[in-house]
Parts: structure tokens; C-alpha cells; sequence
């Protein structure tokens, strides 16, 4: 230890040589800072777009090419093949949401609190004559809880077919889902409203399955792809199963591409930020060359002197892995509360952005991080090694 300081101070010896290596240490902190939130914002928008799915959609919807339908035993007896956690019915019908002089389309879905509450892991407990709206759709119309709005169908009375029916209801709760389209169209109903409505009795064109705990993150969606197999196989030809994400597919399918193809070329960074410490490095070796030489000639080891330089590097690079993280903690920071950040969620489907980074994330960046600055060092090492000392004495007897 006390060599490695002496040789420290040599090195560190004057203005240039200092500035020099902080330069060093920022330019690798910034190239690790930009792979570590460009991951982290690939993974947190993989995981948000996922868990705003599962909250609207738990994990498998089943319709019918026909239309409405009753979940009648025999269907409930072909679900329990995938034993599901929960089932939940849902009436989904299209309708316009009015307030004041604004209107807008909607998706209206009549649910069954519990059963829809065990499906996706929202908790809406809806009174008779009340809604829940969409955060989205409530920032839009300009409303809040306990608000009067009216919600307007399509089909009328039977006598009065042509006429559309309009139904008064007032706010009672605001939900996020965390996907723009669905915080600006879904309003949440009672079922037995619905129905009654519409005149459907006990029949659904929507059934919820659940076979995962909505309110845990979802890993791996091949559970999910094996389950609506398994339906598709046990179902009558007229029903459709399809996964939550199903609307969705295209975005996961090209984050998981770019996740890839990003991080290849991000690795150009990396490269340009190796550069500078391998210029670092020589530029020590020729400035310093005359002192290492002449440590060497007094007895100072090659090995000890090895030592010194991958050490050096670690600690660089320990030092950088650190100031990334940083880095990375400012910038989530920064997409939550600075404006400029904000994305626009009709253009990038999420309402807001977030960085998830999981040990995972971090061993790869940091593991190829160290690996680029181990080449560096070994350069420098080689220099070192191929220079013999007398060569060292010579140049410093020279000048």
C-alpha cells in the first residue's frame, strides 16, 4: 500500500496529469451512464406497458365471434383447465362520456367489484349510479370526484330503437392504469347496471382469466402463452383467447429488437471513453518514464509495479460504476418531475416513463465496462513490460 500511494503521487504529479484523469473518470462515467439508463428506460418501459395491461386486462380475455354470451357450467368447467385464480365477467360496449360542452368516445365496462378486483388487482368499489373514470379522460373533461357527467349509448328502448340513451352518473373514484389510450377511455360501471341497460340478463362479451397474481410483476410470459394454448384447445371454435398483451404485441416484440441493437451501438461510447484512458495511460508512460525507470533500477519490482496500473484501472472503473449510478438515480429522478422530460403518452403509449434496473442490467453493464477498461490496462501493461530498464536510465542520463 505504501508503494502504491508513492507511485500515486509520482503520477499525479503536476496540473496536467490530474486534470487529465478526471477527464478520464467523466468521460467513462458518462459512457456507462448513458447504457445504464438507456437500459433502464428499455426495461422500465417493457414493465410498465406490461403491468398497465395486466391492470385493465388480468392475463387472458375470452370473447365470442357471436357476440354476448352466458358463462354457462360447461364454459366455467373448460376455464378450470388453466385453474385460474380468478374469473371475471365484464359487459364492454362503446358509449360517448359527456361534461359540460366536452365529449369524448369511451369503452364502458361493466365489472363485478370483487371478482374484477381478483383478475387484475384493481380495487373499485363502485356504487349504484357512479363511475370510475380514467385519469386521462378526467384531466380532459375537467373532472373530479363526486362530478356529474352523462354517459350516452347507442341503443335505445325497444320502442324507441332509433334513440340513444343517455345516463347521468356521477364520478365516484379516478383510476391509472399507466397506458395513455386506456386512462383516456375506460369508464368502469356496475355490471348489473349494464345489463340492465342494455337488456343482456346474465350474458357477458367479455371473461377475465387470471391464473398469476396480478399485483406480483410478470417475468416470463410463456405461463401465459401456454395457458391460451390450452383454452384455444379445450373451447368451442366460436370463442377467441387472446393474451392480455395481444394489442400490444408489436411494441414488447421491438423493445426487446432494440433493447439489443441500442446496446451494441452504445458500446461506440464506451469504446471512445477506452480510447481516452488508453491515451491516458500512454501519456503517463512517456511523462512518468524517466521516475518508473529509475523506481525499477532502485529495486521497485516489475510486479509491484503491475500491480499499480490494473489497481489504477479498478479503482477508475469503480469509481465511474458509481458516478453512473448516480447519474442514473438524477435522471429517473428528472423524467418524474422535470417538465421537458414529460413524453407525450398518446404518441408513446405510456403516461409517463420510469427506469427499472435489475441486478441483471447491472452485472452486464458494469461486466462489459470492466472488461473494455481490463484491455486497456493490459495495454498498458505491455508497454511497460517491453521497455527495459536501461533504456529508462539512458534517457534519463540524456536530459
Amino acid at each position: 500500500m505504501h508503494s502504491y500511494r508513492s507511485i500515486l503521487r509520482i503520477v499525479l504529479h503536476g496540473r496536467s496529469a490530474g486534470k487529465i484523469l478526471l477527464a478520464t473518470v467523466l468521460s467513462f462515467t458518462f459512457s456507462i451512464s448513458v447504457i445504464l439508463c438507456t437500459f433502464g428506460l428499455m426495461d422500465g418501459f417493457d414493465h410498465l406497458l406490461k403491468s398497465g395491461l395486466r391492470n385493465a386486462s388480468g392475463d387472458l380475455l375470452i370473447t365470442n365471434r357471436k357476440g354476448f354470451f352466458p358463462l354457462s357450467e360447461d364454459l366455467r368447467e373448460q376455464i378450470q383447465g388453466v385453474a385460474p385464480l380468478a374469473v371475471a365477467q365484464v359487459i364492454q360496449t362503446e358509449a360517448f362520456a359527456m361534461a359540460g360542452e366536452e365529449s369524448r368516445g369511451v369503452l364502458v365496462r361493466g365489472i363485478d367489484d370483487e371478482s374484477f378486483a381478483r383478475a387484475t388487482g384493481l380495487e373499485l368499489a363502485i356504487p349504484p349510479d357512479g363511475v370510475v373514470i380514467g385519469e386521462e379522460l378526467a384531466r380532459q373533461l375537467r373532472l373530479k370526484v363526486g362530478d356529474g357527467m352523462a354517459l350516452t349509448f347507442g341503443k335505445g328502448n325497444e320502442s324507441l330503437d332509433s334513440l340513444p340513451l343517455i345516463r347521468p352518473v356521477t364520478v365516484h373514484s379516478i383510476v391509472r392504469h399507466g397506458i395513455y389510450q386506456k386512462d383516456l377511455r375506460y369508464i368502469y360501471v356496475p355490471r348489473t347496471d349494464v345489463a340492465a341497460l342494455l337488456g343482456l340478463g346474465d350474458r357477458v362479451n367479455l371473461v377475465i382469466v387470471t391464473s398469476r397474481d396480478p399485483t406480483k410483476p410478470l417475468e416470463s410470459l410463456e405461463s401465459i402463452r401456454e395457458d391460451q394454448d390450452l383454452l384455444r384447445r379445450q373451447l368451442d371454435p366460436s370463442f377467441l383467447v387472446k393474451p392480455f398483451w395481444n394489442e400490444y404485441d408489436f411494441l414488447l416484440e421491438a423493445v426487446k429488437v432494440e433493447k439489443f441493437s441500442i446496446s451494441l451501438v452504445l458500446q461506440l461510447i464506451v469504446v471512445v471513453a477506452i480510447f481516452n484512458i488508453i491515451a491516458f495511460v500512454i501519456y503517463i508512460m512517456e511523462k512518468k518514464s524517466q521516475e518508473f525507470f529509475f523506481l525499477r533500477a532502485v529495486g521497485l519490482s516489475l510486479k509491484a509495479l503491475t500491480r499499480f496500473w490494473f489497481v489504477s484501472v479498478l479503482v477508475i472503473w469503480s469509481v465511474s460504476c458509481a458516478g453512473a449510478y448516480l447519474i442514473s438515480l438524477a435522471f429517473n429522478w428528472a423524467l418524474k418531475h422535470v417538465s421537458f422530460l414529460q413524453i407525450p403518452g398518446e404518441i408513446y403509449v405510456l403516461s409517463s416513463l420510469d427506469l427499472r434496473l435489475d441486478r441483471m442490467a447491472y452485472v452486464t453493464v458494469y461486466g462489459v465496462s470492466l472488461l473494455w477498461i481490463l484491455i486497456a490496462a493490459f495495454i498498458g501493461f505491455l508497454r511497460l513490460k517491453r521497455r527495459p530498464i536501461i533504456q529508462g536510465l539512458r534517457q534519463e542520463f540524456s536530459s
